[in-house]
């Protein structure tokens, strides 16, 4: 009988726990076999100490300390006495490891050699001087640029070991640290066990399952003796695993402090189950039959994958019906029928989901099925009818041209526009159709503003099939539109709706009538704005004219009078607004007005530049008027393309400024000069008086010196000065360059030490060729401010 009721609380406690797993409904039928037991279960409480030592050393600075004896550390026991009386005992005198017992090492400054780094040059032999308002690398005054000193810290070589503090020995002995551990070992290896987290730890009172009852208690200082152990422990088997319960531990340095001997009981319960084809159990433990971690729960594992991945798939084969139902047109979107599709679509999650849940429900290990359940047919009937409610509105939920019809009689245009517009995706194409559709159209727009009206008939006329009528009233629209619009500011909206109008065919009669009126509303916009003074305001408006054979008047002399407004309006020094509204005038309307007021604009240019080309001074003036006459040459040729006086006095311009610059260098010259030979672009003003120039060999740097409005001199060195070296090559490419001359071989050839400045001559120039230790590093040509 009591049997019987550990059962029966074992197959309750099995389907508490299944409920809060989420498991399947009526989970006791789904129960096997329940085996009921007694486990016996015990655990050893194991106190130890380990001892650790290290040999600790220190200067030995003598004293009348009675020492010991040096012993090997792997062989001495560590308990053999306390840790002061371990330290007395192993205290020995030893030669120091770092002198080797001399008290004396290598000096780390020189290394023996008596010899140190120079401390003002870091051992280098050179340090940073400014000479002549520039750094330079000279030797260093300390070590005479030798880069060492003699060592004032050793004696030779030598000096006292740190450690041993010159004494050369060293006292040593052992330091003994303790350490306390607790080790819990359990017994039986059983998974149950796991679920009593107090049992594995050190606490002397473990807290038990309800029903458990402690068996046997031993406690004893150090190992338990064999002797003492009572009955219970040896039918718990106790003495067959406690070899692998105690500690390992190394006789040497550990020592058991005590131990204490636990034995329990506690009633068990193996559940079986099967279900989604498969078989698992569950361990409780306890007269409560709690569960452990002692489980199989493959049923579950499976039955929930399984469920996850029909919900999901049947969630987005949901969305997937939704969107295949109303995606196809606006009119299956609104329909009232889109939320029943909604709703039976989503009514198909739950439905697939209690089906699937049913079925691994019912499946057994074996393969064989279980008993069906009332709630095994809901998920049936809720799919089956859900599937039906769906399928019924993807069949018969459809556009007709009878509803359009009734629709449109009756004034409902909303929704006979959705079956209008559904109709023409389709592709319907028949009479009936197309009257419903022609009906409809001409019944929407009655209310409807002009812009929106064309738009919609834009959209049924695009089949081009019965659109005549359809047609015909959009031409009507869009001509009323034009004709109210003629009175705003509106052009390019009416230029837009006259290109359609042409697009779709209107009559040519009607589209030029219609621009006819817009040319001349534009051509007397244009008149009021030129007599108010507005002259780009007229010439936009003007240069809008597309048709000018359908506007009343030319607008050719109009268009050439407002061009000819803005010529004289061009700002004094704007040369190229002149010239090019002047051109323009002429080719609006090649009439005497603006044939004449060109021709005088060219000729007095012409004689201005004339005049420019003679300035009164010397070639830095005559140059720079020369280039402003270039200029302004330049400007009136890119207007004027291909005048032949205006080019023949472009090309004596450049004869003469050609025949200024003949046999001349930019050095020792005005800039002017320097600048026309370079070119504007090929110089760079670094500061007042110093020019830098831009186009010279790689890895070079070129100054040019300019006072009193003369270039005076030259500095050239690379780009790393005092680095690099100066390459001659690229020396003799810029002296070449400035002045024509290059320096003599011998010049660029020089031995010896130190920085030295040493004269030379390039032609009527005196130079200064700058070299450090044999290598030439600069060059200083004319007179050259530092």
């Amino acid at each position: 009988m009591q049997a019987e009721e550990l059962e029966r609380k074992a197959r309750a406690a099995a389907v508490g726990w299944s409920r809060w797993r989420l498991g399947p409904a009526s989970f006791r039928d789904l129960i096997t076999r329940v085996d009921v037991e007694t486990l016996r279960y015990g655990r050893l409480i194991t106190r130890y100490a380990i001892r650790s030592g290290t040999w600790v050393e220190e200067p030995f600075t003598g004293g009348a300390n009675t020492f010991g004896h040096a012993r090997e550390f792997e062989s001495l026991d560590l308990w053999i006495g306390t840790p002061e009386e371990l330290a007395a005992r192993t205290s020995h005198l030893t030669s120091c490891g770092r002198c080797s017992g001399s008290g004396q090492v290598t000096c780390p400054s020189c290394n023996g050699t008596l010899r140190a780094a120079c401390s003002g040059c870091g051992g280098s032999g050179r340090r940073m001087s400014r000479a002549r308002k520039s750094y330079r690398m000279v030797n260093c005054s300390a070590c005479r640029g030798n880069g060492q000193k003699k060592c004032v810290r050793c004696s030779n070589g030598r000096v006292g070991c740190s450690a041993c503090r010159g004494s050369g020995r060293m006292r040593r002995w052992l330091k003994v640290t303790t350490a306390q551990h607790t080790q819990v070992s359990v017994w039986p290896d059983d998974p149950r066990l796991r679920a009593h987290p107090g049992l594995t730890q050190g606490s002397p009172v473990a807290l038990q399952w309800r029903g458990a009852r402690t068996l046997e208690t031993r406690e004893h200082d150090g190992p338990i003796p064999t002797a003492r152990l009572g009955p219970e422990a040896e039918a718990s088997g106790f003495l067959s695993v406690r070899p692998s319960l105690e500690p390992n531990l190394d006789p040497l340095r550990a020592r058991v402090l005590s131990q204490n001997l636990e034995v329990f009981e506690a009633p068990s319960a193996t559940v079986h189950y099967t279900f989604a084809g498969s078989q698992g159990f569950i361990k409780l433990l306890g007269s409560d039959f709690r569960p452990t971690p002692a489980r199989d729960t493959r049923p579950f594992i499976y039955r929930f994958a399984w469920l996850l991945g029909v919900f999901f798939t049947s969630f987005f084969g949901a969305v997937f019906l939704v969107n295949a139902f109303a995606g196809r047109h606006d009119f299956y979107r609104r329909h009232p029928s889109a939320g029943l599709v909604a709703l039976a679509s989503l009514g198909l999650v739950p439905g697939l989901w209690l089906m699937a849940a049913s079925w691994l429900r019912r499946r057994r290990a074996d393969g064989s099925k279980s008993a069906r359940r009332w709630h095994d047919r809901l998920g049936l009937g809720i799919t089956g009818l859900c599937a039906l409610t769906v399928l019924g509105c993807f069949v018969f939920v459809s556009p007709s041209t009878q509803a359009l019809s009734r629709l449109t009689a009756s004034g409902a245009l909303d929704m006979a526009e959705l079956h209008a517009s559904a109709l023409q995706s389709e592709g319907d194409t028949s009479p009936e159709f197309v009257e419903a559709r022609n009906a409809f159209v001409l019944a929407r727009i009655a209310g409807m503003e002009n812009r929106d009206a064309v738009k919609l008939i834009t959209h049924y006329a695009s089949t081009k099939v019965g659109t005549e009528p359809l047609e015909v009233e959009r031409r009507r629209l869009r001509e009323v539109w034009i004709v109210s619009a003629l009175s705003g500011d509106q052009d390019a909206e009416i230029e837009q709706e006259l290109m359609a109008l042409a697009d779709e065919g209107a009559p040519t009669a009607l589209v030029d009538g219609l621009r006819a009126r817009l040319e001349n509303q534009r051509l007397e916009q244009g008149k009021a704005l030129l007599a108010k003074g507005q002259v780009e305001d007229a010439l936009s408006t003007l240069l809008r004219i597309r048709a000018p054979a359908l506007a009343a008047e030319p607008p050719g002399p109009l268009l050439s009078h407002a061009y000819l407004r803005r010529a004289q309006n061009c700002p004094p020094e704007g040369l190229r607004c002149r010239a090019h509204a002047l051109k323009l005038a002429v080719e609006a309307d090649p009439g005497e007005a603006a044939r004449t007021a060109l021709a005088t604009f060219r000729s007095a240019e012409i004689a201005r530049i004339g005049r420019m080309t003679r300035p009164a001074g010397g070639l830095g003036p005559t140059l720079r008027a020369l280039q402003s006459a270039e200029v302004d040459a330049g400007v009136l040729l890119s207007v004027l393309d291909g005048d032949a006086q205006l080019t023949e006095v472009h090309d004596g311009l450049l004869q003469r400024r050609e025949a200024l610059l003949r046999d001349r260098r930019p050095l020792g010259e005005p800039v002017e000069v320097a600048q026309a030979l370079l070119g504007h672009s090929g110089l760079e003003e670094k500061r007042p008086g110093v020019l830098s120039i831009r186009e010279v060999p790689p890895g070079t740097l070129v100054h040019l010196f300019v006072s009193q409005g003369v270039t005076r001199g030259v500095h050239v060195t690379a780009v790393n000065h005092g680095r690099e070296a100066l390459a001659t090559d690229a020396l003799q490419q810029v002296a070449r360059r400035l002045t024509g001359q290059t320096f003599a071989a011998k010049d660029l050839a020089r031995t010896g030490t130190g920085v030295a400045h040493v004269p030379a001559r390039l032609g009527a120039h005196s130079a200064l060729l700058g070299w450090q230790d044999g290598t030439l590093v600069e060059a200083l040509i004319g007179k050259v401010e530092p």
